[in-house]
């Protein structure tokens, strides 16, 4: 595997115009880790698609640092203002001596136009110890709705149709007050009146949460079927509501929340492509690799593992082996939330009261619920809907000496975990237990304890 970057933004150059020599020393290591991690995510993401079903964050059990973490959770997701994986966002809040600052990292940077607006929505949120509670909620609720207008409408775009699709099926139900009363909810969810605002249609899918989700839950038969994904973006459309309630009873009850002073977008490290060569698509070495390297080799299941995954690639099926060989270059990126924890264990910034949460607008990843959980910091576990993406790395921007023996030691507990889950998948093949995973990567549209939405 050879590394190729493509910088969005350009590295730190000593005075002789050369990068830092310690640069220099991190990249042929990166090289030797990446050969063996992108083909290994790439097999796992082929083979199981998810890890596992959705997990809930860590609890606090403190009612003030739950609060806190919503907020944190919630302001990532308002600032994801458009659809797709580049403005994931990821917020955490530092303590200083007499105030607080709120840090903001998106996937592939934050603009100034979604800085400025972050920054509106902080000063409104200012406002609700000098004016009335309500009107001060409802106009942060309209600016949200205005910024993330092309992200709704796509929601919303997705809805109709699901929405059309089911109240069409449900013609076929026994007639009922109930049936009547949820077919013509619907008919306003597919065929919006004239009158009926943007921001009004948001607050119609928040207000079906529960009951109504239920009973359209309930008429779901199979996956991804017309009723489930009408759920799904029910909740979507409905979480810009939840989400701006979030912020504004946050800073209503967290005195610590009340303290931000201001707030600090991180510029993202530059994405780099990895290449990936014709050596690394065949599943069985890619397998049979692990093994080697399993630190507590038990033959019987190195054998079954091995013999799972020919059952995978028979040459009567080639879908692993092709999905592996589809991917002759990853471009990969820093996700938002390992940028702040980079952030704050380089610089040994303080949480406030210690708690050391990082929210998100979206669930964790796979990679990166792995690397924050064996961070020598220990950070407070998101949520995380373990979806397998290829293209993640650790946050290597500007590394130092010290730092390449960190990533070194992070990228082999995360491969170390890897590898353990790819085997016990492997197993659970053969044992007649494993199953590929379909779910969401968004649920609640934040690392809050996810909803069934």
């Amino acid at each position: 595997m050879s590394v190729s970057t493509a910088p969005r933004w350009p590295r730190a150059m000593g005075q002789n115009g050369t990068s830092d020599s310690s640069v220099s020393t991190w990249e042929p290591l990166f090289q030797s880790v990446a050969a063996k991690l992108y083909p290994r995510l790439a097999l796992f993401k082929a083979l199981a698609g998810f890890k596992d079903a959705h997990r809930q964050r860590e609890p606090s059990g403190d009612v003030i640092c739950e609060a806190r973490r919503d907020f944190l959770g919630s302001f990532a997701y308002l600032c994801d203002t458009d659809k797709g994986g580049a403005t994931v966002t990821a917020a955490a809040l530092q303590k200083l001596l007499h105030s607080n600052i709120l840090w903001l990292a998106a996937n592939e940077g934050m603009d100034k136009e979604t800085i400025s607006y972050a920054e509106r929505i902080l000063q409104k949120l200012k406002e609700l110890e000098s004016r009335p509670p309500k009107a001060v909620h409802e106009e942060i609720f309209r600016l949200v709705v205005d910024r993330c207008t092309p992200r709704i409408n796509f929601y919303i775009s997705k809805l109709k149709m699901y929405a059309r699709n089911c109240r069409m099926q449900m013609r076929q139900e026994m007639p009922s007050e109930r049936v009547s009363d949820l077919r013509s909810k619907l008919k306003k969810l597919a065929e919006p009146p004239p009158s009926m605002t943007l921001a009004d249609l948001v607050d119609r899918c928040h207000a079906m949460r529960g009951a109504d989700i239920d009973e359209i839950r309930k008429r779901s038969k199979k996956r991804d079927d017309d009723f489930r994904e009408l759920a799904h973006y029910i909740g979507r459309v409905g979480a810009t509501r939840s989400s701006t309630n979030a912020v504004v009873d946050g800073m209503l009850k967290v005195p610590s929340l009340r303290k931000i002073s201001g707030i600090r977008p991180i510029s993202a490290p530059e994405t780099r492509e990895m290449s990936v060569g014709q050596g690394f698509t065949s599943p069985y070495e890619i397998v049979w690799a692990i093994c080697k390297e399993s630190p507590y080799p038990h033959p019987v299941q190195m054998k079954s593992a091995l013999h799972a995954v020919v059952d995978f690639d028979h040459p009567l099926n080639g879908e692993i082996r092709d999905s592996l060989a589809s991917r002759p270059s990853i471009v990969t990126r820093v996700h938002a939330e390992l940028q702040i924890a980079d952030r704050f264990s380089r610089d040994r910034y303080e949480f406030v009261d210690g708690d050391m949460y990082i929210g998100c607008s979206k669930p964790a990843c796979y990679f990166c619920h792995r690397w924050l959980g064996h961070h020598k910091l220990k950070f407070v576990l998101p949520a995380t809907h373990d979806k397998i993406i290829v293209g993640c790395r650790g946050p290597d921007d500007d590394v130092k000496n010290r730092g390449v023996t960190v990533l070194t030691e992070m990228y082999k507990k995360v491969c170390g975990s890897l590898n353990q889950d790819i085997l016990e998948f492997l197993l659970k093949v053969q044992d007649g237990e494993a199953q590929v995973r379909h779910h969401y990567m968004s649920t609640e549209g934040s690392s809050r304890a996810p909803s069934r939405i």
